[in-house]
């Protein structure tokens, strides 16, 4: 649910995600990320705030249930 209160996003979450997908797979640092992607300060951001919230753990927990599901196991 978007915030009601302070400044609208003007940060494509998305593109967030695929800088993070990018340092993941590629292992470049914080400060080499190409500049097709938003800051890497803004993407730092996100990244721990996520990070804090448990939201990576959570995204993981899914992604094996439905692995799983898939390969004919219980989740």
């Amino acid at each position: 649910m978007p915030r009601r209160l302070g400044r609208p996003r003007t940060t494509d979450l998305r593109e967030v995600v695929n800088a993070l997908l990018y340092i993941a797979t590629t292992g470049c640092q914080w400060r080499m990320l190409p500049k097709d992607f938003p800051p890497c300060s803004t993407v730092q951001r996100y990244f721990y705030q996520w990070r804090a919230l448990g939201l990576w753990s959570r995204i993981n927990h899914h992604l094996v249930m439905e692995a799983r599901e898939l390969e004919g196991r219980e989740a």
